[in-house]
């Protein structure tokens, strides 16, 4: 059965926060994103998931992003990538913890031994998207790697590729449904109405969003909304409903003050602030 993801529906899966927690509380999002050329998309989904009420963001990125990245959102702690070899300085929290995998990384040999890395060592929730989702797609006996704890946020032409098919609005629904069904990992797939298919075979549409959100970092952001959900503990077919419906009313919030075709990526972020989540 379609549930509807509705303001109704959310306030009564919404949390409350802490109210004498601190920043650990509220978890720790690790960004492995960024790359020559599309640095943005690594500041980007780490603003995003700040804002979206987690307690700590560490983006994983190249080298030249650390003084754009600082400029841009000095409450973000980064390291430098060094492909795999940043593990051994990382100690990625076994609870209260989530990831992002893909915004801009780049598909090189690099960034897939990094992913391979994250899909058999690390348990916490980890978001794939965008390069990330290409990286899977060409490598597609990794999908035996897939878990209930991670979550594939792919566009169609995404979706086509990890499914080696190409679908279109209206066959994507039910190859994605099937591909839930043999994976039991979530699953949502971007568009008008998006949709979120869950391990569990329950199926939600979204009823926020605008044409104005077609704009270029929009799913940078999505992802750090998501995982910054992850992080505070919410399960993650949760987290990957409700980030798609904040995600969504942030855009609303934007056209309704301002205009659908102004509208950038990080105007979305922005708009978080207005939203209690």
């Amino acid at each position: 059965m379609l549930k509807i993801i509705q303001e109704d529906w959310v306030e009564s899966h919404r949390k409350n926060r802490a109210t004498d927690g601190h920043k650990k509380t509220f978890g720790h999002v690790w960004v492995f994103a960024g790359s020559e050329g599309k640095l943005g998309a690594s500041i980007l989904c780490s603003r995003a998931a700040l804002r979206a009420g987690c307690g700590l963001v560490t983006a994983i990125i190249p080298s030249e992003g650390i003084i754009p990245l600082l400029s841009a959102s000095p409450e973000i702690m980064y390291e430098v990538n060094e492909g795999t070899r940043v593990f051994k300085k990382l100690s990625i929290e076994a609870n209260g913890s989530a990831i992002v995998f893909g915004p801009g990384i780049g598909v090189s040999d690099e960034s897939a031994e990094l992913l391979h890395y994250l899909l058999e060592h690390v348990q916490v929730p980890l978001v794939i998207d965008a390069d990330g989702l290409t990286i899977l797609a060409q490598h597609p006996s990794w999908y035996a790697l897939l878990r209930e704890n991670h979550i594939l946020t792919p566009h169609l032409g995404e979706l086509s590729r990890i499914l080696g098919k190409t679908v279109d609005a209206d066959s994507a629904l039910e190859e994605a449904e099937k591909f839930v069904k043999h994976y039991p990992v979530q699953l949502v797939v971007k568009g008008k109405n998006s949709h979120i298919f869950t391990s569990d075979g329950n199926k939600f549409m979204n009823s926020t969003g605008n044409d104005g959100m077609a704009t270029a970092g929009s799913g940078d952001v999505l992802s750090g909304i998501i995982a910054s959900l992850a992080a505070q503990s919410y399960p993650c077919w949760l987290a990957a409903s409700l980030g798609v419906y904040y995600h969504g009313l942030a855009g609303d919030l934007y056209a309704s003050s301002y205009s659908k075709s102004s509208l950038v990526a990080g105007d979305l972020v922005e708009m978080l602030k207005q939203i209690n989540m």
